[in-house]
């Protein structure tokens, strides 16, 4: 290459570059994700073109006799929605074997590119082997359905593309596999508690990648080129193309702003952008909702819109791609018919004559498992939107409308009544918490979603769902005599979310007038308040306090009052739970839950303690236990080892559990401790089981040697035996490479080897680490911290219950302190996410007595106010 081509090729780029300066600029501020992305485009388009005619292509487009070739743009290149960030994906595809001319143009033209600091992939290849590679990867299929022509032959492209497309149609089944694997693949990888709060815009579930599976299915089975035609077909007749494009446009928008804030192609919107993101799009604060709460809000409005757009798309191609036979359901009624499986409106209906028929067609749908036709979703969705007077003025439709959410059977239908406006329209209070995210790791979906969640596993409990693992549920559900008013709860209790008060409190002051305005009795309407007000009672009480005191159980009972109530707040507790996510519905919460049911309702049943109950149920569980370890171990060795543990043990912890720790007492000899390591399959999580020699500060020496790998602390359970053994259960992140977990997990257990030996100080190694971590920027989510330390909740310890900001070694801090001021922790809880930790700490004096003296326990405070912030 002469010095006058690289100056060609430099002043190329630094036109582009000033170019797309100018772009971004005139740009970015509009509301249109999509004029960017073309815009953008088109620059590209230029610059590589240039690039290639620069490189020789123009000298070889001169020469007829040589062998034709076409340059494809792919993927979002190929899609014209190029961002900011965006890798520039080519294919070049030629005919013969080899083209050693074309082998010297194209790292010519592609050098500059990298010079522009753009991330460019590449491939040269023939029509048989391009083809042949994309049906063996899916990545590469999926990249072609979106190639687009930028240079070379035209003729030669057709003859790509008809043996492409022909290809496709042949193998069409079999690709149908891959496009369901790569959907659970993604599934699986996204619905997670971390990319709830920090969604992925491409990849997560109604990001950008929902839309792309849309349009290359629509390719594939309907023959479309461009998305819009699928229109054609009856069922997409009423597809709200239009809404959705309008989602895809504000995530491109949203998407343009994120890379240009990273300065990389970055799709994760981690909690360190919101702020500036909803800075950047023009959000404020009001009284209610901050800034980047507001920008969250609006963004899973279009997340959810996406992603139930697609659920939609995917179940009605199937059905066409694999038709199940038409059917007629004569005993629907008047008004309907039924039609694969989907409630459609008979010809001579039509619900401009009357309305109510949107109420009647949802019951029907709720009570026969039906889904609706997309006529029929279309005129609905309109009537509502266009007669909101009218629809709230029936008669009959309040009615019909809370016989369907005193009993949800249907949760398709249920979504759908979301979906089209009827929830917000006769239940206004709904509109602040539609798409409202909640804050916090342990949730999967936005504040209405799991409410309707809630519902439908109150709904599975009923049908037996749990019952391999928790029949208790469906026991206690069966004797309700109002599940209607469960259910009702399930739907609302979380209606008190987006105002700046308690959302319990909030929740049940707003619930008593929605209930009246259903024309509900007043006992009813004050259950539901009830259950509203104490829905969090439960987890929080199991979670925090010491279930083997009997003073706990007893104030739980005195703020519940009746068995009919506990029973509905035991089933909506663990609901609530599970449709949060798998962080929140681990074995042993539920377990602490089901165990303060158990005593709670015993106390207002025959207005007695819990003890000899308790009594006989771990008599039963000590049966268990030996049962379970005849052959293995010597019972009087297990009956006295048995001996040495405290009820309080045996109270929360589940049963597999016990036997392990107890055969891991009696398997421990002469070794400083011994451990089971499981990891969890629902969630990132690995689970320890350790038996180990109790000593002062042991809880603080666990913690700093899990910080020091990289492992956070999410839960503990200490529990300290007569003998002087400790029975620890923690539950910790997964560790970070996970090819290497053994080995972390190996170095992990030298290290508290070598710590119990006193040779491994930890402060050292801590602070170092801490001084790595500073830089971390602070989520704009607001919370409240606190220290407490409360002598009247327990009548034998006294409790320090600490929430603050997570972070690196804090739990190790806390315990430090604790121990420095000669405190023994003889129960701890700790639950912590990314961003707050809530630790509560059960502790004595060395003479095993509660701490009174007003002067240490200002110490204390100061001390752990002073390592929290």
């Amino acid at each position: 290459m002469t010095s006058k081509d690289l100056s060609t090729q430099t002043g190329i780029v630094s036109r582009f570059v000033s170019d797309r300066t100018d772009l971004v600029r005139k740009f970015i501020p509009l509301k249109s994700g999509f004029r960017f992305c073309q815009a953008y485009t088109e620059l590209v388009d230029r610059f590589t073109r240039r690039l290639f005619f620069e490189a020789g292509l123009k000298k070889r487009a001169r020469e007829p006799r040589n062998k034709p070739f076409i340059i494809l743009a792919l993927g979002s290149y190929g899609r014209r929605e190029l961002c900011f960030g965006s890798d520039i994906d080519f294919m070049v595809i030629h005919e013969g074997r080899e083209d050693p001319e074309l082998n010297e143009i194209i790292p010519r033209a592609l050098y500059p590119l990298w010079d522009a600091h753009l991330e460019v992939g590449h491939a040269t290849l023939t029509i048989p082997a391009c083809i042949r590679l994309a049906m063996e990867d899916f990545t590469v299929l999926t990249a072609l359905l979106d190639a687009r022509p930028i240079l070379g032959s035209r003729p030669f492209y057709d003859l790509f593309e008809h043996a492409f497309l022909s290809r496709l149609f042949r193998e069409r089944e079999k690709i149908l596999k891959h496009f369901m694997a790569a959907r659970r693949k993604q599934e699986e990888q996204f619905r997670t508690e971390a990319f709830f709060v920090e969604p992925d815009i491409k990849e997560g579930p109604g990001g950008l990648r929902d839309l792309h599976f849309m349009n290359w299915m629509a390719r594939i089975y309907f023959s479309c080129v461009r998305f819009s035609q699928i229109r054609r077909f009856a069922v997409f007749s009423h597809f709200d193309l239009y809404t959705l494009a309008h989602s895809k446009s504000f995530l491109l928008k949203v998407r343009n702003q994120l890379h240009f804030l990273a300065q990389r192609k970055e799709d994760r919107l981690l909690l360190a952008y919101q702020k500036d993101l909803a800075d950047r799009l023009g959000y404020t604060d009001d009284p209610h909702l901050s800034a980047p709460l507001k920008f969250m809000k609006d963004l899973y409005r279009h997340l959810n819109r996406i992603r139930y757009g697609y659920e939609a798309f995917q179940v009605k191609a199937l059905d066409i791609i694999h038709p199940s036979p038409a059917e007629e359901n004569p005993s629907i009624g008047p008004f309907f018919q039924v039609t694969k499986g989907n409630l459609v409106l008979r010809q001579d209906v039509s619900l401009k004559t009357d309305p109510s028929l949107i109420l009647k067609a949802l019951e029907q749908a709720n009570e026969q498992g039906l889904f609706w036709g997309s006529g029929l979703i279309w005129e609905a969705r309109r009537m509502i939107a266009r007669s909101k007077r009218r629809l709230l003025g029936l008669q009959d439709a309040r009615p019909a409308l809370l016989r369907v959410l005193s009993r949800p059977r249907n949760p398709k239908i249920i979504r759908l009544a979301l979906e089209i406006g009827l929830l917000e329209l006769f239940i206004p209070e709904f509109k602040r918490i539609r798409n409202l995210p909640e804050l916090g790791f342990y949730h999967v979906d936005t504040v209405d979603i799991h409410s309707l969640r809630t519902a439908e596993v109150l709904e599975q409990m009923s049908e037996g769902a749990y019952d391999e693992r928790w029949p208790i549920f469906r026991a206690v559900f069966e004797n309700l005599p109002h599940p209607e008013r469960l259910f009702l709860s399930g739907v609302l209790h979380d209606v008190g979310k987006g105002y700046p008060d308690d959302h319990s409190v909030k929740g049940a002051a707003l619930v008593r007038p929605i209930l009246r305005r259903f024309g509900i009795d007043r006992a009813s309407a004050e259950a539901v308040a009830a259950l509203v007000r104490h829905h969090l009672l439960l987890a929080r009480v199991s979670q925090r306090r010491d279930l083997s005191d009997e003073k706990t159980s007893v104030q739980t009972a005195q703020t519940v009052q009746s068995t009919e109530l506990l029973d509905m707040l035991f089933l909506l507790t663990a609901a609530d739970s599970f449709a949060t996510g798998p962080m929140a519905r681990t074995e042993w919460k539920l377990h602490l839950i089901t165990e303060l049911y158990a005593k709670t309702r015993r106390i207002l049943e025959k207005d007695t303690l819990a003890t000899p109950h308790a009594t006989r149920r771990f008599t039963e569980q000590k049966k268990q236990v030996l049962k379970s370890l005849k052959g293995r171990f010597p019972a009087r060795d297990v009956r006295r080892l048995l001996e040495q543990i405290s009820s309080r043990y045996f109270i929360g912890t589940p049963i597999e559990d016990v036997v392990a720790q107890v055969a891991l007492a009696l398997d421990l000899g002469e070794a400083p401790f011994a451990w089971s390591v499981r990891k969890r399959a629902d969630a990132p999580v690995t689970r320890i089981l350790q038996c180990i020699r109790d000593r002062r500060g042991l809880f603080s020496d666990m913690a700093g040697v899990f910080t020091l790998n990289n492992i956070g602390v999410l839960s503990a359970q200490i529990f300290t035996l007569k003998n002087g053994l400790a029975f620890d259960i923690y539950e910790v992140t997964n560790p970070l490479d996970p090819l290497r977990e053994d080995e972390t997990w190996g170095r992990v257990r030298e290290q508290i080897t070598q710590v119990l030996r006193g040779e491994f100080s930890l402060d050292e190694r801590i602070a170092k680490k801490e001084e790595g971590q500073l830089s971390q920027t602070v989520s704009w989510i607001t919370w409240p911290r606190s220290v407490q330390i409360d002598n009247e909740a327990s009548d034998f310890f006294t409790i320090v219950e600490v929430a603050a900001d997570a972070r690196m070694g804090l739990l190790y801090r806390l315990a430090k302190v604790l121990t420095a001021h000669g405190l023994d922790i003889r129960f701890a809880t700790v639950n912590r996410d990314q961003e707050k930790l809530l630790g509560v700490f059960y502790v004595q004096t060395p003479e095993g007595e509660k701490l009174f003296d007003p002067l240490p326990i200002e110490e204390i405070r100061r001390a752990i106010r002073e390592v929290t912030q």
